[in-house]
């Protein structure tokens, strides 16, 4: 999408839970309306814009509609029926690109920062978990746009958007390879943490830069197909283990892979 306006006007589609979780990204946007089926819920104000009922949308000079649900195919669909260009239409899964466009706007420059995918096995607030979720932090600190994502839900998620890391879950990361799920080659940098994602960089953009960072023990890899951890290109892939244990679960079945070691430490406060 392109604007000769330097402003993106919004509109949002839904009131419900995940209105509550990305509402913050919009503190300081222009946002028109707020777009909701409950009649009850028509005619009042939230955070000081007007709900109104879908109908309405096309009185509005909008130039995005983001909507604010999982149930995207129901809501798009209602959208394009009322007249609602295809392109306009928007999920809360692509206000990475959405933001950064207008960003790039405002400051009249046409780089983008780099933006770096971090993928964790699960949130909860293990080991692993927690030393990517610093990671995020420091990642975020130096400039870089982060995105967190996971193969299951947890608590970790609510430390994440207090600090304004957008979280995507997906469990198809349990399964499918990098190939696969098309949502995850739109990244300057993919980091993978922990064994559980050999699959996902199974069959990979080898484009892409990616590092693996590894916390497992051999025990960890007993269920691993013989053969399956050699077949991983090691094209723009980097081998980095939290100690001597990871690195050598790793090296016993890829002897050829080049680990360096990256410590961490967690803070006692999270």
């Amino acid at each position: 999408m392109r604007h000769n306006r330097k402003e993106i006007r919004y509109v949002l589609f839904g009131t419900g839970d995940y209105y509550q979780r990305f509402r913050h990204w919009f503190d300081n946007k222009t946002v028109l309306a707020i777009l909701d089926n409950d009649e009850k819920k028509q005619g009042t104000m939230l955070d000081g814009h007007p709900v109104i009922p879908p109908e309405r949308v096309a009185e509005l000079p909008f130039d995005a509609v983001v909507i604010l649900s999982f149930y995207i195919t129901e809501m798009k669909r209602q959208l394009v029926s009322l007249g609602v260009e295809e392109k306009k239409i928007y999920h809360f899964y692509d206000l990475h690109e959405l933001f950064e466009e207008e960003e790039q706007q405002n400051a009249g420059r046409t780089c983008h920062r780099k933006n770096i995918l971090l993928l964790s096995h699960d949130l909860s607030l293990g080991g692993p978990a927690l030393a990517l979720y610093h990671t995020a932090l420091i990642l975020q600190k130096n400039g870089y746009e982060v995105i967190f994502a996971s193969m299951l839900d947890g608590a970790l998620r609510e430390k994440l958007e207090d600090n304004m890391i957008p979280v995507i879950i997906d469990r198809r990361l349990q399964i499918k390879t990098m190939r696969e799920l098309p949502w995850t080659q739109k990244y300057d940098l993919i980091f993978c943490n922990t064994i559980s994602y050999h699959t996902f960089l199974s069959d990979r953009n080898t484009d892409i830069p990616a590092i693996w960072w590894l916390h497992d023990s051999a025990f960890f890899y007993e269920g691993i197909r013989d053969g399956k951890l050699a077949d991983i290109s090691d094209r723009n892939l980097k081998f980095l283990s939290v100690g001597p244990v990871p690195r050598k679960a790793m090296n016993q079945r890829r002897p050829d892979a080049v680990i360096e070691d990256l410590i961490y430490g967690v803070s006692e406060e999270i």
